[in-house]
């Protein structure tokens, strides 16, 4: 067998440049920009979903809200680094949230009033058999990092924005947290009732900051009364704009 001939330095680094440089340019080629590539794809990917949410649901005066509390009965919501369950939590600001709308006049209707287990589906069946109203779903969030906290609120159709903004507004008033904003979402009980819908997330259970505020009956009154709040105010100027453009019967 015929021996290789010792290649000095130089020859040893050229033949090493002969071969690594194809590698180099080909995962240079076929790799991501950068680092935040991934991030920014699945950022499309979500944005994509949201433009192909549709929904259409008229603003219109109403006189009664559909409360949707989050999980309930063998889902208790959240993830398992969750310090407490959701579904208790949820339930309870929603019953504050209607005693406190019905003191201002709206009718009621929940789709839960105890702890059972209704399927998403059900939910949303439920809230369409009613006639001039909105939906709340009220939950509370949860995140693997325990870092993470604060509120924010989600919509589906363009005409539920400024109803979600005025109850991000003030449930954002309520906390220490953070203010994530209104965001926009194809969430099941969202993109398939016909009325407007809002979701309402008003904390990290995974958050000993927000889980602190969760468990505390005055913290959950506030947040049951700034969404009230912010319900009232809609009917109100829903009001005002409808009768604002309602024709004028003039008489002789």
């Amino acid at each position: 067998m015929a021996r290789r001939p010792n290649l000095g330095p130089i020859q040893s680094l050229r033949a090493f440049v002969r071969v690594a440089l194809p590698v180099i340019f080909a995962l240079a080629l076929f790799a991501p920009a950068d680092a935040d590539a991934k991030s920014r794809r699945r950022k499309d990917k979500r944005s994509y979903f949201v433009r192909t949410i549709l929904k259409s649901a008229a603003v219109a005066p109403f006189s009664t809200v559909i409360i949707d509390p989050g999980p309930g009965g063998v889902d208790p919501g959240g993830i398992r680094q969750n310090f407490i369950p959701e579904k208790g939590v949820a339930l309870d600001v929603a019953k504050r949230l209607q005693k406190s709308l019905k003191r201002s006049g709206l009718n009621t209707s929940m789709t839960r009033s105890d702890d059972r287990f209704i399927p998403l589906d059900a939910r949303v069946a439920f809230a369409n058999s009613y006639r001039d109203a909105i939906f709340l779903s009220i939950h509370f969030n949860s995140a693997p990092r325990r870092a993470v906290r604060g509120v924010e609120t989600y919509y589906a159709a363009p005409t539920e924005a400024v109803l979600a903004a005025r109850i991000q507004r003030n449930i954002a008033a309520t906390t220490t947290g953070g203010n994530r904003g209104v965001k926009r979402a194809g969430f099941r009980v969202l993109r398939n009732t016909k009325m407007r819908a809002v979701l309402a997330e008003c904390g990290f259970l995974t958050n000993p900051q927000d889980v602190a505020l969760a468990v505390n009956p005055r913290y959950r009154q506030m947040l049951a009364d700034q969404i009230a709040r912010a319900v009232v105010e809609e009917r109100n100027a829903v009001r005002a704009v409808t009768q604002a453009s309602a024709p004028r019967v003039t008489r002789f």
